[in-house]
């Protein structure tokens, strides 16, 4: 005998909770999608929009004194992703890398997903520093348009179905920081900086 709609979907439902649960255990960032159930809701024309869950990601952002405006414009055949040290310091991986023209002011981006044999692992001089880096290269074949990005991130106007405070998605943030030394974070117990909502809420609070 099939099982009822509101049966299946209260065992997805739960399913996703378990999963979101499993990530956060595991040190990942993680936010649940809000559990709507409407009441007619049609299976065959009805679609709705809030989400699972919704997973926190690190972007990577650089600035290039290089001219281009999108990824067939890239002066090079090749892209320095990162300097392999610095990444091999990191307890976290970036998914994405951002590569912005600083004449231009256009950006382009890759993935880290997309890494295989034809990334290479070399060395550059870099000036700034005025000694050889360490370098993980990627072909410019590797390049995104800024479009493919935006369609991946998770829209603003949906924020509103993330079961949690988003407020700082949207607007916020930036400032700059200084301290005496810095310490890295270690303890997987201490929570986000999201406990408390602002002082002046927006809409977009789950």
């Amino acid at each position: 005998m099939a099982r009822s709609f509101q049966s299946a979907l209260k065992s997805g439902q739960n399913a996703e909770r378990a999963v979101v649960e499993e990530l956060r255990l595991a040190g990942a960032s993680v936010g649940h999608g809000r559990k709507i159930v409407v009441k007619n809701h049609c299976r065959k024309t009805g679609h709705v929009e809030t989400p699972d869950a919704v997973g926190l990601f690190a972007i990577e952002i650089k600035e290039r004194s290089l001219s281009f405006t999108d990824p067939a414009s890239y002066p090079y055949e090749t892209v320095f992703v990162d300097d392999l040290r610095g990444m091999g310091m990191e307890s976290y991986t970036n998914l994405i890398y951002i590569y912005r023209s600083k004449p231009t002011k256009a950006w382009v981006w890759l993935t880290i997903l997309d890494r295989d044999e034809s990334w290479e692992e070399g060395v550059t001089f870099d000036r700034g520093r005025g000694h050889e880096v360490p370098i993980l290269v990627a072909p410019k074949s590797a390049l995104r348009p800024v479009s493919q990005l935006i369609q991946l991130l998770y829209p603003q106007h949906y924020l509103d179905l993330v079961d949690g405070t988003t407020d700082c998605f949207v607007s916020g943030g930036g400032a700059t920081e200084e301290r005496e030394r810095y310490v890295a974070k270690t303890n997987p117990d201490a929570g986000g900086r999201a406990a408390k909502a602002p002082a002046k809420a927006r809409k977009h609070m789950g």
